[in-house]
């Protein structure tokens, strides 16, 4: 985790907390979403919040909205890894590729050019992509607490998907800044996000906006709006309520941006807002 002038790593921050939330600059990079992550940037928002006066209630709204775009972050790190290895099993295993450097770089082509990339979802299962994201993490939470024994191949599996994440090498990088006017983070994660994807988060949140505009936002949640595959939005739905029960209009705050590497969301939250108190 980075700041402007200093590098600190876990604990480290907790006891230069102080001297960080004054600062109106600061980089964290992180590799994942464990508890005492979840703990320490806590602690730094608050302290952040509480400086600038915030209300209490806006504190929560934009600390849940937070952790649920990390957590998008760590999904999309994870999907795009798993989706990379059954794209290139699919490649290596046809008949149009006689070696495996010729099916590494095929996929590399396919993964740099989007219209292909988006292309190869017919390869994936997304259901698939789903139900192992949803493993990994909650192999991860049992690791964590150690309430529970992985089984053997769960420890095999999981040996896996550690040596895929080192190999990839993929992060995440938040920045938060504080000038007079607003409170400002981005959000980047090495990863895109698919076309078909993109569009069903994009239509997800107009729906979300339309019943925000006639005092229903709450209802987009009932199962009969709510879309609820892994890469619809979810979690970004959270983050949108979360900016209309503080009275902010997310689709002008909060944006989100993909390319062939990389998946960025920009999330502004003005000071007078934060600090507003009747709601």
């Amino acid at each position: 985790m980075l700041s402007e002038k200093k590098m600190y790593q876990g604990e480290e921050i907790l006891s230069h907390l102080e001297e960080i939330t004054k600062r109106n600059f600061l980089h964290f990079e992180l590799r994942g979403l464990t508890k005492p992550t979840r703990d320490i940037l806590n602690e730094v928002i608050q302290g952040l919040l509480t400086r600038i006066d915030a209300n209490p209630l806006a504190s929560f709204h934009l600390f849940s909205g937070l952790m649920e775009a990390l957590l998008n972050a760590v999904k999309g790190n994870l999907r795009h890894i798993i989706f990379k290895d059954e794209l290139f099993q699919k490649i290596y295993s046809s008949k149009e590729t006689e070696s495996r450097q010729e099916a590494e770089e095929l996929l590399n082509v396919i993964l740099d050019t989007s219209p292909l990339r988006d292309a190869m979802q017919r390869y994936v299962v997304p259901e698939k992509l789903k139900k192992t994201v949803q493993k990994i993490l909650q192999l991860q939470d049992k690791t964590r607490t150690r309430k529970i024994n992985l089984s053997e191949p769960e420890i095999s599996f999981m040996h896996e998907v550690k040596d895929k994440i080192t190999k990839n090498d993929q992060k995440i990088s938040m920045k938060i800044k504080i000038s007079d006017k607003e409170l400002y983070i981005r959000i980047r994660n090495d990863a895109p996000i698919l076309g078909l994807d993109y569009k069903r988060i994009e239509a997800s949140r107009e729906k979300h906006a339309v019943l925000a505009s006639e005092g229903r936002s709450t209802e987009f949640f009932r199962p009969d709006f709510l879309d609820e595959k892994e890469s619809a939005g979810f979690g970004i739905a959270m983050i949108d309520e979360g900016f209309y029960n503080m009275g902010i209009d997310p689709i002008e705050n909060f944006t989100i941006v993909t390319s062939n590497h990389t998946t960025t969301a920009y999330l502004t939250y003005p000071i007078e807002a934060l600090q507003k108190m009747d709601f």
